[in-house]
């Protein structure tokens, strides 16, 4: 039985079908195609540009897979994922005339491949942070989902497409990433079915979670030692604090991209509401992951400073140094934990 039986038999069925048919006409009508997500791209959108251009590529679409930062090295196991290529390898005008955008609430957040959107390029938007904004010709949306894998799974499910044991891998590292290993409270019984269909599919869950969280560099074990010795526990134990320098990865020898992940170190630990990693940009910017459990909505905190994410995951950059950064967020977290 093969999955398009498979998720037949299930009586696997999408909600969201008005969407979805709008963005598959569009795509088939369609010749060159960008398929682009966030900068310091996480695995679900690594996971998902990649399993869209397995897709378009057998719908004979010619596609531009394009990233504005590095890909973290735990998702350099993925198949044909050297096949998303930085901004710069591109030519300033590209012959697209659509572009695929991928868990990104506002199109700036695909940073330098902007630059090849214009008024004859039609976009579409496939996103599920709560803070996205309609910004396509062609919007989906969903808050209730886990991740754009879980979508891009329901698109495929819906178009009848019979994805391969590439893509399968792709989308469960998509899903299990942005459930932080099926975690948190967007995990629900439908995403479980999707993880269930994705392993019959080929997906090998011990291979995936090996790569992707044992299997480090020793450069990031040094920097992950490093990190958790800057550890901060305030408010009697309910605020957990962690900070990372330029100093510091350049001493470990890592790379920006490999400090993925760390914030959530910051919930190990007995009693933590939110946590807090404050990464140095330069002198004058500071970038804050924040986790939380899911009385707390960083997603608000995240937002004062123009940033955004999830209820118990977002992010945001302050425009100070990493000491009068952590000072702000300290006074910030403190008076919402007490709050509630």
């Amino acid at each position: 039985m093969n999955l398009r039986e498979k998720t037949k038999k299930s009586n696997f069925a999408s909600p969201h079908i008005n969407q979805i048919r709008k963005i598959k006409k569009l795509l088939q009508d369609s010749r060159q195609i960008l398929v682009v997500s966030h900068i310091d791209p996480d695995g679900d959108a690594v996971g998902t540009q990649l399993a869209f251009a397995a897709y378009l590529k057998d719908l004979g679409k010619k596609v531009y897979l394009i990233r504005d930062s590095e890909i973290p090295a735990k998702y350099l196991f993925l198949q044909h994922v050297d096949d998303i290529k930085k901004v710069e390898d591109f030519p300033s005008e590209l012959d697209i005339d659509t572009a695929l955008i991928l868990e990104c609430p506002t199109v700036e957040r695909i940073g330098g491949a902007t630059g090849f959107l214009n008024d004859r390029v039609k976009t579409i938007n496939i996103d599920h942070h709560q803070d996205s904004t309609p910004f396509a010709t062609v919007n989906w949306i969903d808050t209730g989902a886990s991740s754009v894998g879980e979508m891009a799974f329901e698109y495929f499910a819906a178009v009848d497409y019979d994805i391969s044991a590439d893509v399968a891998e792709q989308l469960y590292t998509a899903i299990l990433t942005d459930t932080g290993r099926f975690r948190y409270a967007s995990t629900t019984p439908r995403t479980m079915t999707i993880a269930g269909l994705l392993l019959e599919a080929g997906a090998d869950s011990r291979k995936i979670c090996d790569y992707v969280y044992y299997n480090l560099d020793p450069a990031v074990m040094k920097l992950t030692g490093w990190v958790l010795n800057t550890i901060e526990m305030l408010n009697d134990g309910k605020i957990c604090l962690i900070h990372l320098t330029n100093e510091m990865l350049t001493r470990a020898g890592a790379r920006v991209s490999d400090t993925e992940g760390l914030v959530d170190l910051t919930m190990f630990n007995m009693g933590v509401q939110v946590g807090c990693l404050l990464k140095e940009i330069d002198e004058s910017r500071t970038k804050l992951s924040l986790r939380a459990r899911d009385n707390i909505n960083v997603a608000e905190i995240a937002g004062r400073f123009n940033g955004g994410g999830h209820v118990s995951a977002a992010g945001c950059i302050i425009p100070l140094p990493l000491s009068e950064a952590r000072q702000k967020i300290i006074g910030i977290l403190t008076e919402v934990v007490n709050a509630g």
